[in-house]
């Protein structure tokens, strides 16, 4: 069975307002399919975020909040 990998970044922000970008699209979110299967090996996504530019941020003092999910 395929699994789908979503990755969100500061994700109790509206879209537009968010901190924190993904350095590849520089979108706050990722999308991926997993393929599960046995003998396959295992797969490893690095990815870089980076917070936007000080003078673009309003809010510097909530944290960011990520979530993870796979369905």
């Amino acid at each position: 069975p395929d699994l789908e990998a979503e990755l969100q970044l500061d994700r109790l922000k509206p879209r537009p307002s968010r901190r924190v970008l993904l350095l590849q699209g520089h979108q706050p979110s990722w999308q991926d399919d997993l393929v599960v299967a046995p003998g396959t090996p295992p797969v490893c996504s690095n990815l870089t975020a980076y917070l936007r530019n000080k003078t673009e941020l309003k809010d510097k003092l909530s944290p960011v909040a990520l979530s993870v999910a796979l369905t």
